[in-house]
């Protein structure tokens, strides 16, 4: 009975404690204030930004599904298929974006952990003299003792306030910008890989167009050479076969270079030396399929490009980070407890007995009143981090926006520069043959044949040229969208 009555005492003190210290928190409540203090920026909403870009009837842009994660499948070339796979599986970059990845989110799960109680289990012994002029009496004064002690200690902060949980989110919402800051790391890449690739395939072509321009100018001077010696033509006309010669020899040898550079660059996103075998075809693939863009291109630029959903995951973890600060302002109330056993001897130890049990359970308050400021500097701070958070994701979108629509201006330009290419190439080829025809015939002199034969090779470059800005605007239009990139759930981050 009175062991009962001493539990239902201390429980009374236990709760009269409690009571106590939160009426005191309450009370103070305000002495240390966060009043007037604010940000200054606005974030922008991508549906007020005019754009004027849509699908017309010109078939180059027409809306449609966005592409998907792999999409360099949509060019159908299994040889860029498979230097993606090699590029995106070995590149050093990629990799460590990866383990920045890893890195934030453990530093996600270590913040959450702090939204539950902590359990240790500490023990210690020890032998130690005490003084005989000091506090302890005889038979401890002056005498050599043993100590120990082992106890389970509790310990749980109530987040009242939601500290740790703005916490949890900052830290969530940094995790979040990492793992967006990846997936641009690899839209780079993957859109470095097929630039270079198209580029390679360009340049190959116009080599091929220079080595066959080289073989037919070397034809022509065989054929003048005869002619002269025939008395049909002067010596002068096997003069100019020669400098035509000489300019296909440096074209061929200039592309030649180019193609070389093409192949070391390819190579180096590969993770590959300079000298790697690359089996690329001199075939400059063509793109005749109307390139999709969504509908509503501002709105959706959100979930698709990394770049602006890592500054809009920093804007949100900016903004946990200010109700982290303000949370500081309340009252910080925490429950401890221990349970276990101690003992001091001065000869022997009785540890683990019940006389030597120990216990002890109470709260503890934490309110500031006087800081000189630190809290209210520390929210401002926070604020302008917020702030600043704001500009770089306006300005984010505002460059996103501008690219986009830079894109879809050059799409359009190309595809109707090369329709407009194709007939003055056919033209040119047209005029080329009958100017030879007629040449070879007698009936006309050698610079007609030099005139128009340099109109064609101008008409094979520059469709050859068009061509793979054609293929280039398509991969730079792929990236200024975003590529196949998905906004996360965040749902199941923040269980």
């Amino acid at each position: 009975m009175g062991a009962h009555n001493r539990a239902v005492k201390l429980k009374g003190n236990y709760s009269s404690l409690t009571a106590l210290l939160l009426s005191i928190a309450v009370s103070l409540t305000g002495c240390v204030s966060y009043s007037g203090i604010h940000g200054e920026s606005q974030k922008l909403a991508p549906e007020s930004l005019a754009f004027a870009q849509k699908a017309g009837a010109d078939g180059a842009l027409v809306p449609g599904d966005w592409p998907r994660e792999d999409w360099w499948a949509m060019f159908d070339d299994t040889k860029l298929d498979a230097l993606m796979r090699q590029a995106l599986a070995g590149n050093p970059n990629l990799r460590a974006a990866e383990a920045r990845v890893r890195s934030a989110r453990a530093l996600a799960d270590a913040v959450r952990a702090s939204l539950y109680p902590t359990l240790d289990l500490n023990a210690s012994a020890n032998r130690e003299r005490f003084s005989a002029n000091d506090i302890y009496p005889p038979p401890f004064a002056g005498s050599w003792v043993n100590q120990a002690r082992t106890t389970l200690d509790f310990n749980y902060e109530f987040d009242f306030w939601g500290k740790h949980r703005n916490e949890l989110a900052a830290a969530l919402g940094d995790a979040r910008a990492t793992a967006a800051d990846a997936a641009q790391a690899k839209l780079v890449l993957a859109a470095a890989v097929a630039q270079s690739y198209f580029q390679l395939q360009s340049d190959l072509a116009s080599l091929a167009v220079a080595r066959d321009t080289l073989a037919k100018r070397e034809g022509l001077r065989e054929l003048n050479s005869v002619r002269t010696r025939r008395g049909l033509d002067v010596a002068i006309a096997v003069r100019q076969s020669d400098q035509q010669v000489a300019t296909s020899l440096v074209d061929v040898t200039a592309g030649e270079a180019a193609v070389e550079v093409d192949r070391h660059q390819l190579a180096a996103l590969l993770g590959l030396g300079p000298d790697a075998a690359l089996d690329i075809q001199p075939v400059l693939h063509t793109y005749d399929k109307a390139l999709a863009f969504p509908t509503n291109l501002p709105a959706d630029l959100l979930a698709r490009r990394p770049d602006i959903a890592a500054q809009r995951f920093r804007l949100e973890a900016a903004a946990a980070q200010i109700g982290a600060a303000k949370a500081d302002f309340f009252p910080n109330v925490d429950l401890t407890g221990f349970i276990g056993f101690a003992a001091t001897s001065v000869s022997g130890l009785n540890l683990l007995t019940a006389s030597s049990r120990v216990a002890g359970v109470g709260p503890a308050l934490h309110l500031p009143i006087f800081d000189a400021g630190r809290l209210r500097a520390n929210l401002r701070g926070r604020y302008g981090e917020y702030d600043a958070a704001v500009e770089q994701y306006n300005q984010t979108l505002l460059t996103a926006l501008q690219q986009v629509a830079d894109q879809i201006a050059g799409v359009r330009a190309v595809k109707q520069q090369l329709v407009h290419e194709a007939v003055a190439l056919e033209a040119a080829n047209d005029a080329h043959r009958l100017t030879l025809d007629r040449y070879r015939a007698g009936l006309t002199n050698y610079l007609d044949v030099l005139v128009n034969e340099e109109r064609l090779l101008t008409e094979r470059m520059n469709q050859v040229r068009l061509q793979g800005r054609n293929l280039a605007l398509a991969v730079d239009m792929i990236r200024a969208l975003g590529g196949g990139y998905r906004v996360p759930d965040a749902t199941a981050e923040r269980r």
